[in-house]
């Protein structure tokens, strides 16, 4: 009775400090990507020779995985969230590392690492980690001495950029590293603007995406195909035609014939099928949750004195919108072809999982403070 007690008095606890509107917001986004994947994977699931539930299982298993992540991540204090991150960050680099050098290519990229029969992708998890580890070293208040030098935690989290972007460039996973480097110039513009620095941040970046750009073959071709109004790409054109027959309303759950043609309905292309089948209003509905999660945490962390805090959960915040607008703006034309998902509506397990660790870092970042200690997280 007493070790019931404690743990109803610790989940009650845990339920006034955490932002109930966000979380709320947050798995009716996971249920409704349940729904989606649902209705979307089955035909592609039988083009690849698979059972046609194969697919929905996974995604099942994916999302409630995702949940505990989110969860256990919502539990840590502020310190707790450091230290993890640096765990985290050290194992996804060796992890980036080993693939590059032992992995097989897949698709002209080498992006997954298989561990004791399940394949994960390393620079999904990656993401939550270094956003962490680029607050601390935003705000860190005294230069460090290194071999008699002087280096401030601004020029440190930008040679850390620049060494994850090479690793993350060598897969290559070019929409990464622009995600990567948009994330890090809102975290910066958040502690505060040296024109200069910025400056220099924004031609290096330039400098990079140039290299990539003659250097990547993939890369190349989807931006001269973008370029190019004679070039056509079968899924964006067959995503366009999937916005135009769903109309309002949609045709229905299921009973889209569009996706049909589109190998990566399930992932990549998601959006246009909850399109032709559920309507523009649905559509418009998804966007409104979008930002109604990224504005509830700009709001919630507002308020907060502490610059590591408010500095984390922006960029944690930006991580998450950015991804979703680019799998949008992919789908409908208005940028070049990336491998981006959505949040917590594509089907993929590091992609899902590891955007449930970046809204439990959100809850734990914005969740009340209490005087008492709890048993896993300390105020």
């Amino acid at each position: 009775m007493e070790a019931r007690h404690v743990i109803v008095n610790f989940f009650e606890r845990w339920l006034k400090s955490i932002d109930l509107v966000s979380i709320t917001l947050v798995v009716f986004l996971m249920i409704l990507g349940l729904l989606f994947v649902t209705t979307a994977s089955p035909n592609v699931a039988k083009l690849k020779s698979l059972n046609e539930f194969y697919f929905i299982k996974k995604h099942y298993l994916f999302a409630f995985f995702s949940m505990i992540a989110m969860i256990t991540f919502s539990l840590f204090s502020t310190r707790g969230l450091v230290n993890i991150s640096h765990l985290g960050l050290v194992v996804s680099i060796i992890s980036i590392v080993i693939l590059l050098f032992f992995s097989k290519e897949n698709n002209g990229s080498v992006r997954w690492l298989n561990f004791v029969g399940y394949s994960f992708q390393p620079s999904e998890f990656l993401k939550p980690f270094i956003i962490i580890i680029f607050s601390v070293l935003l705000n860190l208040k005294e230069s460090i001495k290194f071999l008699g030098y002087s280096i401030c935690g601004k020029t440190l989290a930008f040679l850390l950029l620049l060494i994850i972007s090479l690793l993350i460039l060598a897969q290559p996973n070019f929409s990464m590293f622009v995600i990567l480097f948009l994330v890090f110039m809102f975290q910066y513009l958040t502690v505060g603007i040296n024109f200069r620095f910025l400056f220099f941040i924004s031609i290096v970046s330039i400098l990079i995406a140039c290299v990539a750009y003659l250097k990547l073959s993939h890369v190349q071709h989807r931006i001269d195909n973008f370029l190019n109004s004679n070039s056509t790409h079968f899924q964006v054109e067959k995503s366009l035609e999937a916005y135009q027959v769903g109309g309002i309303l949609g045709k229905g759950p299921g009973q889209g014939t569009v996706k049909n043609n589109i190998p990566d309905a399930h992932t990549d292309f998601i959006f246009p099928v909850i399109a032709e089948e559920y309507g523009a209003l649905v559509c418009i509905l998804l966007v409104f949750i979008l930002l109604a999660i990224f504005f509830r945490g700009v709001y919630k962390i507002s308020n907060s004195q502490n610059k590591f805090k408010v500095t984390s959960c922006i960029g944690l915040l930006i991580l998450f919108i950015i991804q979703a607008f680019i799998n949008i703006a992919v789908s409908m034309k208005l940028i070049p072809t990336t491998g981006v998902t959505f949040p917590f509506l594509s089907y993929g397990g590091s992609s899902i999982i590891s955007m449930g660790i970046v809204m439990g870092m959100v809850l734990s970042l914005t969740k009340k403070k209490f005087k008492e200690k709890g048993l896993i997280y300390v105020y």
